[in-house]
């Protein structure tokens, strides 16, 4: 079943609300207000349910030669189960990915803190957070941690300076999950459930009445609510089934 596009729940909304037709959120600013509802609406619902479900394979993404030990997770991306890096040595051998494993910080810095800076195969390298860790310089990683839970940044434990200046976006490969977002536009649609998608068309509505008319109508709220427990019922049965077993961010 094809999902309802922005401006066709704008639509609806405006056609309740007695306001003009319009063919598109930027026609009125009714329009551009309603849209913007509904995004709200989505956001809140996608944080309120956890709705970081969508699984995906990303590059992660490379920062500089100052820190070539690190690359930082692409915005959205809220879990990562693993992490895969090209290890090949030479620039014309084929494409060897390799999985990259996890470690808790403490660990992390147990293993590399082993390591002797007057090596030339180890580099001292200041990461953003001033803490200064003998990388090697040499090979593909190994491992990886992440230093902080709220931190973008993931931590190598070596890179091969002899085929690049810094670990490369197009070298690695992270599976994980991305958080749902709805764009302004005409024909964005909502990557939801269905009766996710239900509830926050019902909460749009019952906000924008709130908002910009004289109040949510009894009708409109009655159905707001009654897609609220249709949602909080489904909720209620994934979670016990499921027994909460998404990944961590970084505990894979």
């Amino acid at each position: 079943m094809a999902k309802t596009t922005l401006l066709a729940i704008v639509q609806d909304i405006l056609s309740d609300a007695d306001s003009d037709d319009v063919n598109s959120i930027n026609d009125t600013v009714e329009a551009d207000q309603a849209a913007r509802v509904v995004r709200d609406c989505f956001d809140q619902i996608v944080d309120l349910h956890d709705l970081e479900h969508i699984k995906t394979i990303k590059q992660l993404t490379a920062t500089s030669s100052t820190t070539p030990n690190v690359l930082q997770r692409p915005e959205g991306f809220h879990t990562v189960e693993w992490v895969k890096y090209d290890a090949k040595t030479s620039a014309t051998d084929p494409q060897n990915f390799q999985m990259v494993h996890y470690m808790e910080p403490d660990r992390f810095l147990e293993r590399v803190h082993y390591r002797n800076t007057d090596d030339s195969t180890v580099d001292a390298v200041t990461l953003s957070t001033g803490l200064i860790l003998p990388i090697i310089n040499n090979r593909a990683p190994e491992v990886y941690t992440v230093m902080d839970s709220g931190s973008d940044e993931l931590v190598f434990d070596s890179y091969n300076s002899d085929l690049e200046t810094n670990l490369q976006a197009s070298k690695s490969i992270a599976y994980g999950t991305q958080r749902p977002t709805l764009t302004l536009s005409d024909t964005a649609t909502m990557v939801l459930p269905r009766h996710l998608e239900t509830l926050v068309k019902r909460e749009a509505r019952a906000l924008f009445f709130d908002l910009y008319k004289d109040g949510t109508t009894r009708e409109i709220d009655r159905t707001r609510r009654r897609a609220e427990v249709r949602a909080q019922r489904h909720r209620n049965i994934i979670k016990n089934t499921d027994n909460d077993n998404r990944p961590d961010y970084g505990r894979k």
